[in-house]
């Protein structure tokens, strides 16, 4: 609820207009790179990937432009999601949620995607995964398919589609319970009982950025409890160029444009991210964002991407957008244009 949001943090919530040209050029990277039938394909297999293709989506409608690309997007994705959603036999909640994110960014109805059979509406299956009863009361997937990542998508996908009910209430109060009180969520910590892991990136366990930056959008959107302000935990785990990794500041790690992004987008939605505390050696989390997307330099078709660990990346590009646009999840509808926007190159 709104006490969520003032309580935790100080400053604006925009975005600084210094990112929105670099938001825009990101977005123009990735219309131009969809193929003709809407998808976005995988950058490792080349197949067309649903999940990237709906990232994209929110993506474009986040920045505003590629009109055409997230109407063939969305065609695309209507008659493609099935298999997607399908993880080992079994609906994932959290697929489900990305699909969801992407049908409301577009103006499609979640309720009806593709069709008007009972497999197309989303909420009804994303819902159907949840357990209302019982210790694990709340949690939305079993087995392979739960873990918090997956029940914040799920949140945050039926705080976008508006679907707000007991169910909802009882997924924001299962998530609540899942926070260490360092202040962060670990991706795989599924029982509240279950003690926090010590920080050690080596076996990728512990609370880390990105799971916490979900968890807390999800909270915010669906006005959940966040029982410890996670600003002190994003604080020990910005890096000195003021970027940020999935583990914190740990040694051999490096700051990288996904977890930045996902930090952003969390600073957002709880209205800190003018907050001071988190300028490192003059620089801001979206300026040190910025600075991964690679510029004039790069070859043309590689202009407005962003790169991760000094590659270019699809990946990056997906996730960084959005967070250098100023746009917290969910994002909402709104008008595109049909702009494919470049950076500014001159001549060159």
């Amino acid at each position: 609820g709104s006490g969520t949001r003032s309580s935790l943090g100080v400053g604006s919530g925009r975005a600084s207009a210094t990112n929105v040209a670099t938001a825009a050029a990101g977005a123009g990277w990735l219309a131009r790179s969809m193929s003709p039938s809407g998808a976005i394909t995988d950058s490792y297999s080349h197949l067309a990937n649903a999940g990237d293709t709906a990232n994209a989506i929110v993506v474009l409608v986040s920045a505003g432009v590629g009109a055409n690309q997230v109407k063939a997007g969305t065609l695309w994705l209507e008659q493609n999601f099935a298999p997607f959603v399908l993880y080992r036999g079994a609906d994932n909640p959290g697929r489900l949620g990305e699909v969801i994110l992407a049908a409301v960014a577009a103006g499609a109805d979640p309720l009806h995607f593709g069709g008007r059979a009972e497999s197309d509406n989303l909420v009804a299956r994303l819902e159907k995964t949840e357990k209302l009863s019982g210790r694990a009361a709340g949690s939305f997937g079993s087995g392979v398919n739960l873990n918090a990542f997956n029940q914040s998508l799920a949140l945050l996908a039926l705080g976008a589609s508006k679907s707000l009910g007991k169910g909802t209430r009882l997924g924001a109060a299962y998530l609540s319970g899942l926070q260490c009180t360092d202040a962060g969520w670990e991706y795989s910590r599924i029982t509240a009982t279950a003690p926090c892991t010590k920080p050690n990136p080596k076996n990728y366990s512990s609370p880390d950025t990105n799971t916490t930056a979900l968890a807390v959008m999800a909270l915010i959107e669906v006005g959940g409890r966040i029982a410890h302000s996670p600003l002190g935990f994003f604080q020990g785990s910005q890096e000195a160029n003021g970027s940020f990794a999935l583990y914190g500041v740990a040694v051999g790690q490096q700051g990288d444009p996904n977890s930045t992004a996902y930090v952003i987008q969390a600073l957002l939605a709880l209205h800190a991210l003018g907050n001071p505390l988190f300028v490192r050696a003059g620089t801001t989390p979206e300026q040190a964002l910025a600075r991964f997307q690679l510029g004039c330099k790069a070859p043309s078709s590689e202009r407005g991407e962003f790169s991760a660990f000094g590659a270019a990346s699809q990946l990056a590009t997906l996730q960084a957008v959005p967070a250098a646009a100023g746009v917290t999840l969910p994002v909402g509808r709104r008008v595109l244009s049909a702009a494919e926007p470049r950076l500014s190159c001159g001549a060159s």
